[in-house]
Formats: C-alpha cells, structure tokens, sequence
C-alpha cells in the first residue's frame, strides 16, 4: 500500500469516525433533552398547602410557577437546596422530594 493511499484511508476513517460520533451524540442530547422536561412540557403539579416539600418551601432553587389562585406551585425542573440548615443543602432534589428534618422548611414567601 503506497503513502498516498493509506494517507487518504486514515483520513477518511477518521472523518466517518468523528461524524458518527457527532451524529450520535446529538441525538443523545435530544432525547435526554424530551425526557427532562416530560415531553409536554406541562410539567409537574404540586398542592401548594403541602409542608415540607422541596417546591413549596423559600430556599429550593427550581424552576416553578405558582397558580393564579395559589392553590397549587407547577415545577419544571430538580432543584437546588439552598437552605444551610437541610440535610440536602447544595444538592439537586425533586419538586416533590419530602424533607426529612424538621423544622427545616419555610413557606416559599409567593405562596
């Protein structure tokens, strides 16, 4: 096999290489994308009258929106925990993730 050809065999393996790669991991990107936010996009429904919960409570760091009526907080992603004082301080936790420590939560102040 002369210089020249296997020059041009390598080049393009590694051309066909680098795309399949960059194709697959698109498509990865995309479904993981659909999945984390449920696809509808409607997002998660909470009671707003629920203690102790991550999307009800003044320090988690979610994306969140609160009912016109109050009644009810509609999360759209985890959250971060922004309270010293939880166990799960600077940690992702879900909207609708119950605290385990007492005395911990705080009325998010929209509510």
């Amino acid at each position: 096999m002369s210089k020249e050809t296997r020059r041009t065999f390598l080049t393009s393996t590694i051309s066909l290489a680098a795309a399949t790669i960059a194709v697959a991991s698109t498509g990865a990107i995309a479904g993981s994308h659909e999945h984390n936010h449920g696809g509808t996009g409607n997002g998660q429904k909470i009671d707003a009258s629920v203690k102790d919960t991550c999307a009800t409570c003044q320090f988690w760091g979610g994306m969140r929106k609160v009912s016109k009526d109050k009644s009810s907080v509609t999360t759209q992603s985890m959250g971060w925990c922004n309270n010293p004082d939880s166990t799960n301080y600077q940690k992702l936790t879900a909207a609708d993730h119950m605290m385990k420590k007492t005395g911990v939560w705080e009325k998010w102040s929209a509510l």
